[in-house]
């Protein structure tokens, strides 16, 4: 029974998966940020020589600026989508794509600082232009942080056959499954919020709970198939590194970006260490860290 729905989910998650990373796809998806933009800078207009009122849902628009926040949130949507369908490849890129996220919500976030700008006095734009330093500079860290992991990063195959490797996968995209449907739920929820209350806020720290949890779930999965400390701690670490993310996504302006920095400080020292005292005791194939070898399509 459990293989009847293991594969089926893996079926939907592979047409899901094959459609998002299609060319067109990505017109459309391209055409619709296009789109959007050009909206909201022809609703600014409108408001702006009093065709339409600044009430309600427009008021938002009567900053031109916010053409460009909402316009990043949008992409910030799509690559969260794309960041669900890497889980099923590796728990590794899985939790420095999570990092990815939080540089371009970091960017976000000095975006939503540039819409607070009103005027090009200096004294009105001194505190959101901090902000918006402030953000941009921890963003480009982490992205410099980033940059390392994905050099130093060494992907390990846990399990000893191809059967087990195969099911193993199964689990990961039937989870990943799971999250894009709690992804698509959330994000329906925040545009209801938006026609009750004319006020957008994004969940995005909901959404890392969540992570946070299929995290775990992967790293009780992962027992079936090791059991080794070793292996056990480096996923562990992990999932320790995406609460570290939450708990940056609620705090307080400094505090977010401080925590965030030193989040990825601490993954990039993880794997440093792992492949400093693991890495060279293991069977490599092409930075792939492996008991034994695998064919490589299981490589994952």
């Amino acid at each position: 029974m459990m293989d009847k729905i293991l594969i089926f989910g893996e079926k939907l998650y592979l047409k899901i998966k094959d459609v998002w990373e299609t060319e067109r796809m990505h017109r459309v998806i391209s055409n619709f940020l296009v789109s959007v933009f050009l909206l909201s800078l022809v609703l600014y207009f409108l408001i702006k020589n009093e065709i339409l009122p600044a009430k309600g849902l427009l008021k938002a628009f009567a900053n031109p600026f916010f053409s460009i926040e909402v316009s990043f949130t949008m992409l910030l949507l799509t690559e969260i989508i794309s960041m669900i369908f890497v889980l099923p490849k590796s728990v590794a890129k899985s939790v420095t794509k999570q990092f990815e996220l939080l540089s371009l919500i970091f960017l976000r976030h000095g975006f939503q600082e540039f819409s607070n700008v009103h005027s090009l006095d200096w004294h009105e734009m001194v505190k959101p232009v901090e902000h918006m330093f402030i953000y941009g500079a921890s963003s480009l860290f982490i992205y410099f942080i980033i940059g390392i992991v994905y050099k130093k990063q060494r992907h390990i195959i846990i399990c000893h056959t191809e059967r087990a490797q195969r099911n193993f996968v199964r689990f990961k995209r039937g989870i990943s499954l799971l999250l894009l449907i709690a992804f698509l739920w959330i994000v329906l929820s925040d545009f209801n919020n938006l026609i009750v209350s004319s006020i957008y806020v994004a969940s995005f720290h909901t959404f890392f709970s969540i992570l946070i949890f299929s995290d775990i779930l992967v790293l009780l999965i992962t027992i079936r198939y090791a059991l080794d400390y070793k292996t056990m701690y480096r996923y562990s670490a992990f999932i320790l590194a995406t609460i570290f993310i939450r708990i940056a996504l609620t705090s307080q302006a400094y505090y977010d970006v401080v925590i965030g920095s030193l989040a990825a400080l601490y993954l990039l020292f993880l794997v440093m260490t792992y492949n400093y005292f693991e890495g060279s005791k293991k069977y490599k194939n092409h930075g792939v860290v492996s008991h034994a070898p695998l064919p490589k399509k299981y490589i994952k």
